[in-house]
C-alpha cells in the first residue's frame, strides 16, 4: 500500500541473472586491442590507488572520454532540536556559563566528526539513454517468459518464479529461482510496498 497515493501499486522488480567477474572483465576490455586482460588488470588497480590519492585532495577525477565522473561526497545533518539538546547539556555541567539553549541553529553546529564521505559517481550523459535503447525488458508469469506484454487475469504468484534479464551482457538470460520462491513487486519510492508482482 502506497501512503502518499493511499491505493495498492505494483512496481518491477529486477533481478540480476550474471555477474562479470573481474578477469572475465579485463579480458572483455583486452579484446579486440593490442592489451593483454594483465595489462588491463594493472591499469585497473592503477585506477583505484589513484582515485583516492585525488579524491582526498577534493578534486573530481573524469574517467572516460564521454565523461565518467568520480568525486568526493560528503553527508550529515543537525536538527535544531539536537542543537537544543547539546546546549542544555553543557548548560547543565556549568550552570554559571552564558549559554543560550534557545538560539537559533547555525552551520558551525555541524562539526565534521558528525559528517560521514563517500565516493559518488556520475555516469555519462546519454549513457541511459543508450542502455535503454539496447537493453531488453521481459515479463515472467508463474516461471514462464511471456513473448510480449499482455495482460494477466493472475499474474501474482508465490511459486516457481523465475528471473529474466536483458539479451545484453548486463542482464542476458533467465535464472530459475533456486528456492522457488515467487516474485514480488519492490517497494516505491513514496515508502510504501508494492503488491506482488511479475519480475521484470
Amino acid at each position: 500500500m502506497n501512503k502518499m497515493l493511499n491505493e495498492q501499486i505494483v512496481v518491477p522488480r529486477l533481478i540480476n541473472t550474471q555477474t562479470v567477474e573481474f578477469n572475465d572483465w579485463c579480458a572483455r576490455l583486452a579484446n579486440g586491442s593490442t592489451v593483454t586482460a594483465a595489462d588491463v588488470a594493472a591499469v585497473m588497480q592503477q585506477m583505484e590507488d589513484k582515485l583516492i590519492e585525488i579524491l582526498v585532495l577534493n578534486a573530481k577525477v573524469v574517467c572516460s572520454p564521454s565523461g565518467l565522473i568520480f568525486r568526493p561526497k560528503v553527508s550529515g545533518s543537525i536538527s535544531q532540536s539536537q542543537v537544543k539538546a547539546r546546549l542544555e547539556a553543557r548548560k547543565l555541567a556549568n550552570p554559571t556559563a552564558d549559554i543560550d539553549v534557545n538560539r537559533e541553529i547555525t552551520t558551525s553546529d555541524l562539526t565534521t566528526k558528525a559528517c560521514t564521505v563517500s565516493i559518488e559517481v556520475a555516469l555519462p550523459k546519454g549513457l541511459n539513454a543508450i542502455f535503454e535503447q539496447k537493453a531488453e525488458l521481459k515479463r515472467v508469469v508463474k516461471g514462464i517468459i511471456m513473448s510480449e506484454d499482455t495482460d494477466s487475469t493472475d499474474d501474482t504468484t508465490t511459486e516457481g518464479g523465475s528471473n529474466s534479464g536483458g539479451s545484453t551482457p548486463s542482464g542476458g538470460g533467465s535464472n530459475n529461482n533456486p528456492s522457488g520462491g515467487g516474485n514480488t513487486g519492490g517497494n516505491d519510492g513514496g515508502g510504501g510496498g508494492g503488491e506482488e508482482g511479475d519480475a521484470i
